[in-house]
């Protein structure tokens, strides 16, 4: 009897509490901030949404991406290979991958840089940048080497780069 009292007065004293704003609604909110073009703002509550959620992988992604744009390479590599272990149980997201790949090309990390492309084209096989990326990092690695099979390669991805942007109209 003495715990059901306890519980009882445990949740009179909850009964005017104001609920937290649930994760999603942070994320969504960074989402917004980002659409009028107030970076900062949509840190702060992607921020935020990953404190409620740390698994939060779009979440993890958007963070990265915003500080890739404001060139703080390290964070965005970190956080974008955390989304990638966050969707992990999913399958995985391309676009983690391709984000992925972009930060470790900008670092000068071209090899990881062709296994995360190549990865992302996997997963998707029609993320047009994904090939064009992998296309000119082959390009460069069969320029050095007097390759023609990686030469041959980065054809067929820019090749299929220019037919799915075709295809999709914005070419």
């Amino acid at each position: 009897m003495g715990d059901l009292v306890s519980l009882t007065a445990k949740l009179e004293a909850r009964r005017g509490c104001i609920r937290a704003t649930p994760a999603v609604d942070h994320y969504e909110r960074g989402l917004a901030l980002e659409a009028a073009d107030q970076p900062e703002a949509a840190m702060a509550a992607y921020r935020r949404a990953l404190a409620g959620r740390p698994d939060l992988a779009d979440a993890l992604n958007n963070l990265g991406r915003l500080h890739h744009d404001h060139t703080q390479l390290g964070d965005a590599e970190s956080l974008y290979r955390l989304a990638i272990c966050a969707a992990a149980s999913s399958g995985g997201v391309a676009l983690y991958w391709f984000n992925l790949g972009v930060v470790l090309e900008d670092t000068g990390r071209n090899a990881e840089a062709v296994g995360c492309y190549e990865r992302a084209i996997e997963l998707d096989a029609t993320l047009a940048d994904a090939h064009f990326n992998l296309s000119r990092q082959l390009e460069q690695v069969g320029r050095r080497g007097d390759d023609e099979l990686v030469m041959r390669r980065a054809v067929r991805h820019l090749k299929r780069y220019r037919d799915l942007v075709r295809s999709t109209g914005n070419g």
